[in-house]
């Protein structure tokens, strides 16, 4: 095929125009994206990232905090070096939220739509502590996966990208192409190359708002374990199953129930349970509709509280 000059002209316009339009993107977020430092209580140093999300509140990972002793330090570009102080975290989906004076820069907005498969997106930082104002360009590779944390918990429905996420980018934000928020890079798999995992923007807004206002995630138990399985009669084939009954059970499950609503929300996965069983739920009656057998049953349940600190 032959590339005529108009041609080359119109491909080269459309890369300048793109290249534009990132750096443009990459001047926006860089301004909001903070490197986070401290010392750890084995006297070593710390360090990480984490992005403005209102213009006295900081988000970043849990990881990235919770071994720090106070003084936590944090910079953003073109501003003084600050102490923040530790709002809130919540190990369970690894998020943190830090307070500082008032800053100048435009908080980031969250994403409402959340990722979509195959979408571009950049992810901002300072790897290794080292490189701050820091971006790197991949597209959204994977969505829904489970993470594996250090204690036996995973953080659910998570992003997949091979933007390339390097230790110290932890808690800064992975933007769209609009530069909104769309999750907040937190892992990467040491035995592979070009995958890394966000914390997604449905989970983040949720979490982060509960940790500015109390300080901790509150959860509530129905004091039962599940796992995912087969389930003929369950929408998409698939549901939570009851695996083990716990003495202080929060109502008169069976092991073999298929766990199919709380209250008004329909449940197919793990975080779709996480996230029925909020504080609004704790300690007060509601409905779980279970497949048992060949029939539907509801059970009415009191979940007990459980508060997730940091």
């Amino acid at each position: 095929m032959m590339v005529t000059s108009s041609m080359s002209d119109t491909s080269g316009r459309l890369l300048r125009q793109f290249s534009d339009e990132v750096i443009e993107l990459a001047e926006r977020v860089v301004l909001s994206t903070a490197i986070v430092k401290g010392q750890t209580r084995d006297f070593d140093e710390g360090s990480g990232s984490a992005f403005l999300y209102d213009l006295e509140h900081l988000v970043t990972n849990n990881h990235v905090v919770e071994g720090m002793v106070d003084p936590i330090h944090v910079q953003l570009p073109s501003a003084r070096q600050t102490e923040a102080r530790v709002v809130g975290r919540d190990p369970l989906t690894d998020l943190a939220v830090l307070r500082v004076d008032p800053q100048s820069a435009e908080p980031l907005s969250i994403s409402a739509q959340g990722a979509r498969l195959g979408e571009l997106c950049f992810a901002f930082g300072s790897p290794l502590g080292e490189f701050p104002e820091s971006i790197s360009i991949g597209i959204v590779s994977g969505l829904k996966r489970s993470l594996p944390t250090g204690d036996k918990q995973a953080i659910f429905d998570v992003i997949q990208t091979d933007a390339a996420i390097n230790p110290g980018n932890s808690g800064g934000p992975l933007v769209n192409v609009d530069g909104v928020v769309i999750g907040v890079n937190t892992a990467i798999r040491m035995e592979a190359e070009g995958i890394g995992f966000a914390v997604p923007a449905d989970t983040v807004a949720e979490v982060v708002q509960e940790l500015i206002t109390y300080g901790a995630v509150e959860r509530a138990s129905l004091g039962v374990s599940v796992a995912r399985r087969s389930v003929d009669r369950a929408p998409g084939g698939h549901a939570l199953v009851v695996t083990a009954v716990r003495d202080n059970s929060a109502g008169p499950f069976e092991p073999g129930d298929a766990i199919v609503a709380v209250g008004d929300r329909d449940i197919h996965s793990q975080n779709d349970l996480l996230r029925a069983l909020r504080r609004d739920v704790a300690n007060r009656r509601v409905a779980v509709v279970v497949l048992r057998g060949d029939h539907e049953v509801s059970i009415e349940c009191r979940p007990r509280s459980v508060r997730t600190f940091g």
